[in-house]
């Protein structure tokens, strides 16, 4: 366990060092964010505020999501860290946990901005709001992150990553929706006993132990 936990943490040292140093992915963010935000406010003339939150993030996250993919794919089309004396799954939820990082980010961003415009105002639902913006995060990031990685690796079904994954995030998005449902209608109590909020952290944990597997199993077999 400590080994695993070893080679986790010296993955994410190369992507934060790669992310230093490059600094390209939060370049990307910086613009990319406002840009989706002011989009949705504009053309998605919603009295869920919420609703239109959760929607630009996961826009964002898809399309932030396959560029984060391509740093791990080499020129030749195959994965840098291939033939690393290591199970690849460690890759993967390696990339998964950076990718967390970067949708925390991404979440200030579009909640700044969305504050600005929109006078997004928590009050009492802010542990609510947090608890179920990290459980959004978490599961998104597993998913997309595993089949992005899968899929860039084949070449010329890279930009087919989006249309492919759509069936497997239905159950996710459903219970993200029933969650952030919630969020104005019921007390911090409530919400966490609720069915949608305890299924939406148990599918969490299934991803997170899942999607790293199925991809090094894929990527070896």
């Amino acid at each position: 366990m400590r080994d695993f936990f070893s080679l986790v943490l010296l993955i994410l040292k190369k992507d934060f060092v790669i992310e230093t140093r490059e600094k390209l992915n939060l370049s990307y963010l910086i613009i990319l964010c406002p840009t989706i935000t002011l989009i949705i406010s504009i053309f998605v003339q919603s009295q869920a505020i919420f609703m239109e939150y959760f929607l630009s993030i996961l826009i964002i996250t898809l399309l932030v999501n396959q560029r984060i993919s391509r740093q791990e794919i080499s020129t030749g089309g195959e994965l840098i860290l291939i033939g690393a004396p290591f199970d690849l799954s460690i890759l993967c939820f390696s990339k998964i946990i950076f990718f967390v990082i970067l949708s925390f980010i991404i979440h200030l961003i579009v909640f700044l901005v969305f504050s600005l415009i929109l006078s997004m105002n928590l009050n009492s639902d802010l542990i609510i709001f947090i608890s179920i913006s990290c459980l959004f995060s978490i599961g998104l990031s597993a998913i997309l992150t595993t089949f992005s990685l899968m899929l860039e690796r084949v070449k010329g079904e890279g930009q087919f990553m989006l249309i492919l994954v759509y069936p497997l995030i239905i159950p996710f998005l459903v219970l993200a929706h029933s969650s952030i449902l919630s969020i104005q209608t019921m007390t911090s109590m409530e919400v966490f006993e609720s069915f949608s909020f305890q299924a939406l952290l148990a599918f969490d944990i299934l991803l997170l132990t899942v999607c790293p597997i199925l991809f090094s199993y894929s990527i070896r077999r």
